[in-house]
């Protein structure tokens, strides 16, 4: 009975496996950014601030097609890799600023300054996507397959009445590897594709930080905590 059941569920699997192959639809990336510890060393800035983050960002999907890094190399098809990386970047740059900030009211709209007075805030983050460019390669003959994400947002620091503060551009490179070896099978890695998470991963995790070290170093900023405290 027991090797009637495996044998059927070895077959559904096939035909899954073989069917998604056929449609030519790939699920999307796996995605888990780790936030980097040095964030953490960071002393807070002692204020209240709003975070807006532009909707756009949360929810930013990208596809990118996969190329071959060496001419004359066997031709494979891949559908093209899913990217759903906003709403972990958002969730991380939440996390880093209530990190670096004494307190964080995330905030949807910018446009409700009646809201906005109620939450009695010290400033307001605005952080909006500028840039991403995801390449991905395959060097055949090595079966390693190369991701780099490059990425960047536009982020400003306003007062409550939106006056702009300080503002500044954060761009990072990320890079991630995927080889072929004794526990990935060569068949496996052409039908399934190689993984390519680690690359946009890489970017968050130095974007987070490059983010927080630029606002926590921010004369702009400094000045105007000091001038508030006075």
């Amino acid at each position: 009975m027991k090797s009637v059941l495996y044998t059927y569920w070895l077959i559904l699997l096939s035909f899954l496996i073989f069917a998604g192959c056929l449609s030519g639809k790939r699920p999307g990336v796996m995605l888990s950014p780790q936030l980097d510890k040095r964030v953490y060393q960071i002393t807070p800035l002692p204020i209240t601030v709003g975070l807006y983050i532009e909707p756009a960002l949360r929810s930013y999907v990208q596809e990118v097609p996969l190329r071959e890094y060496e001419a004359g190399s066997p031709q494979f098809t891949f559908p093209d890799f899913i990217f759903s990386f906003g709403e972990p970047l958002a969730l991380k740059i939440e996390e880093m600023s209530k990190i670096i900030f004494k307190e964080v009211v995330v905030i949807d709209n910018l446009q409700d300054k009646e809201s906005l007075n109620r939450k009695a805030l010290d400033g307001i983050l605005a952080v909006t996507l500028k840039n991403s460019d995801i390449k991905l390669y395959i060097e055949s003959s090595v079966w390693r397959a190369i991701g780099q994400h490059n990425l960047s947002v536009l982020s400003s620091f306003l007062d409550p009445g939106l006056n702009k503060v300080w503002e500044s551009e954060v761009a990072v490179e990320g890079k991630g590897l995927d080889f072929v070896t004794s526990k990935v099978e060569f068949e496996w890695w052409v039908t399934a594709g190689p993984k390519f998470g680690p690359a946009v991963d890489d970017a968050i995790c130095k974007l987070t930080y490059d983010l927080a070290k630029k606002i926590t170093a921010s004369k702009e900023i400094s000045d105007y905590i000091h001038k508030g405290k006075q």
